[in-house]
């Protein structure tokens, strides 16, 4: 049987932060049971916003030629994704929103060109989110959670888990959450899983 694949996004524009740290314990994990896992840190990337020409309406396809194109392949591949992103005013950083509207293009593909992304054999697509803020209430990521919720929608994946952990601001806050790093970490078992 052929590996779960696994895309892992950290969203963070922070290099080695809170939400960096959850990503690494949960790909930690989807690696040690034989998940073929890719880490991409949207920092690394060149992703411009959606300039909505509507061309994608009749091809599925974005028109502007960036690194998205990266992404936009990847999402129709792969059989899970993993995207940690820390909280900015109740929702996800510039670099995840511009990435998230750029998949106009494949919310056009399945809804007016009807082009469904099917699963990779028998194995679900799924989608899960991590995510941290310094916020001291839990509905700090309500926007957050809905936002990735019809993210997953689009790219034909059910929105399968979250791990959201309020009071967590400075550089290593999250160390102070040891059960939050073993959650990621189950977390990260859970995505690798075929069924």
């Amino acid at each position: 049987m052929q590996p779960v694949t696994v895309l892992a996004i950290a969203a963070s524009p922070r290099a080695g932060g809170n939400t960096d740290a959850l990503l690494t314990s949960a790909v930690d994990a989807a690696d040690s049971v034989g998940a073929a896992v890719e880490t991409l840190a949207l920092r690394d990337f060149q992703v411009g916003p959606c300039i909505q020409t509507r061309s994608c309406d009749a091809t599925g396809k974005c028109v502007v030629d960036d690194d998205y194109q990266l992404f936009y392949r990847k999402f129709l591949a792969v059989d899970r994704i993993i995207i940690a992103s820390p909280v900015y005013f109740m929702g996800v950083p510039a670099q995840a929103k511009a990435l998230v509207d750029r998949c106009q293009c494949i919310w056009a593909r399945k809804y007016l060109l009807k082009k469904r992304i099917p699963p990779r054999g028998n194995i679900p697509r799924r989608g899960y989110l991590l995510s941290a803020g310094g916020h001291k209430s839990p509905d700090t990521f309500d926007c957050l959670k809905k936002v990735m919720k019809f993210f997953f929608l689009t790219l034909d994946m059910e929105f399968s888990g979250d791990l959201c952990v309020h009071k967590v601001d400075a550089p290593g806050d999250i160390e102070k959450h040891p059960d939050a790093l073993k959650k990621a970490w189950e977390l990260g078992l859970r995505a690798a899983s075929p069924v």
